[in-house]
């Protein structure tokens, strides 16, 4: 046997470990969640399944109640757009300010800044619950030292429960975001910005002409993975709100686990996973599409 052929016999055979816990823990669930979204199947009676076609998914198209054209989407598209926009842009913000050689104290300010980060989504969830409690949450007292009579109801408000929720999850996933562009941004070469400082460039000009083109690979890795993680998100939601109220704060991954679970309908909690798939997949497609179209043209 030839040297290289023993070689790369090797190499697979010491990816077969992982490559098990990837058929295991991965690709077969995925197919047998694909599988369970053709079927009429229950919780109550799982080994009762028979085969439907698409009954799920017309099923969950023409519920009136929640419409999931009408509310579960909306709702997904604007926490999705108002999480990412404000994880990323927060992120960005904070990583070049940290990146000035003029503050001292940068390990410091970084480790204090990825905290949220790490921290249960459980944890905070209940803590952030707590900050918004009409009667007893901090919020509410600070606005009532400032004099403020009708103090707002936070989660029970249909109209200020998606933004508290948004705000939440910015601040539990800035740091994701902060940690990727501290990286793209050390990854510069300072001799480029003193080459634009001599030749006269400002601040706002290295930022845009140098900073953010430079970036723009790192930019593109940060928002695939943000939509896809704000998409999933479930536990943040579940645990504040549930979805409530009057379902104005439950998106596709709370809708999918209350009709499995809540209901026990697992077929049509199956379809929603799928769908939530092909919204994964159709995001990372299209970013990185016009990744490359940016980077041809």
């Amino acid at each position: 046997m030839k040297i290289k052929t023993k070689t790369a016999i090797q190499g697979y055979f010491f990816l077969l470990p992982i490559l098990a816990l990837l058929l295991a823990l991965s690709f077969y669930p995925l197919l047998r969640t694909i599988y369970l979204s053709f079927q009429d199947v229950k919780l109550a009676t799982l080994g009762k399944m028979q085969y439907s076609g698409l009954k799920n998914y017309l099923t969950i198209f023409r519920r009136e109640s929640p419409n999931f054209l009408k509310t579960i989407i909306p709702n997904t598209a604007v926490y999705v757009f108002g999480s990412v926009l404000g994880q990323i842009g927060f992120g960005f913000l904070l990583a070049l300010l940290l990146n000035n050689k003029r503050i001292t104290g940068k390990g410091i300010f970084r480790s204090i800044t990825i905290l949220p980060w790490v921290v249960s989504g459980i944890i905070i969830s209940i803590s952030w619950r707590f900050m918004y409690e009409p009667r007893l949450g901090i919020l509410n007292y600070l606005l009532s030292m400032a004099g403020v009579k009708n103090l707002p109801t936070w989660l029970n408000d249909p109209n200020l429960v998606m933004l508290c929720l948004i705000v939440a999850n910015i601040w539990h996933g800035m740091p994701f975001s902060f940690i990727i562009q501290t990286s793209g941004l050390q990854s510069i070469p300072e001799e480029i910005y003193e080459a634009a400082t001599v030749d006269g460039a400002s601040a706002f000009q290295r930022l845009r002409f140098i900073t953010i083109p430079m970036l723009r690979q790192f930019l593109i890795m940060n928002l695939v993975m943000t939509s896809m993680n704000t998409i999933n998100s479930f536990d943040l939601i579940y645990a504040t709100t549930k979805g409530g109220p009057l379902f104005k704060s439950e998106v596709m991954a709370v809708h999918m686990y209350r009709r499995a679970f809540d209901f026990g309908k697992l077929g049509e909690g199956a379809a929603v996973a799928v769908i939530i798939l092909l919204f994964n997949l159709f995001l990372t497609v299209l970013y990185l599409r016009l990744n490359k179209e940016k980077i041809e043209g």
